[in-house]
């Protein structure tokens, strides 16, 4: 291997290392978030099942109803973020499986590469939609609060 040769695959190696890196700690923020976000929602059904309020009743199912749309760009994000770090991981396997074989496998190692970084910014896309229901939840919530419990 010659000396370019090497700090390409050097190089290259490090990107993808620090690609794995953001993924990670991309999954690990979201995570935390469907834990919370479940959490509120287990929370608001046992709510319910004491609640005798009709108008307490109404603001619970209608706060559950705007969790559901969170839960599944979360679940979504979190999948495609698992897929883009496998993406990362198989495209630094190839390169190096690549170093070693005589067969030309740059197609396939420039292609899970792609693969990872197309999928990444759409993960990250879904969860600022998530956080943008999650706005509009709290906002809700606080105009309710204020309508309910504002002393006049």
């Amino acid at each position: 291997m010659n000396t370019l040769t090497t700090a390409l695959f050097t190089t290259s190696i490090v990107t993808i290392a620090i690609l794995i890196s953001a993924c990670g700690s991309l999954i690990i923020s979201t995570s935390g978030r469907l834990i919370r976000v479940t959490d509120i929602c287990r929370g608001l059904c046992e709510k319910a099942k004491t609640e005798t309020n009709q108008t307490e009743l109404e603001q619970i199912f209608y706060q559950l109803e705007k969790i559901g749309p969170r839960i599944k760009l979360l679940e979504t994000a979190l999948t495609l973020f698992y897929v883009s770090i496998s993406s990362f991981t198989l495209t630094t396997l190839v390169l190096s499986i690549d170093q070693i074989i005589s067969n030309d496998l740059s197609a396939f190692t420039l292609g899970t590469g792609i693969l990872g970084v197309l999928i990444m910014p759409i993960a990250s896309i879904l969860l600022v939609a998530e956080r943008q229901f999650t706005m509009k939840s709290i906002w809700q919530e606080i105009d309710y609060v204020n309508k309910t419990f504002k002393k006049k």
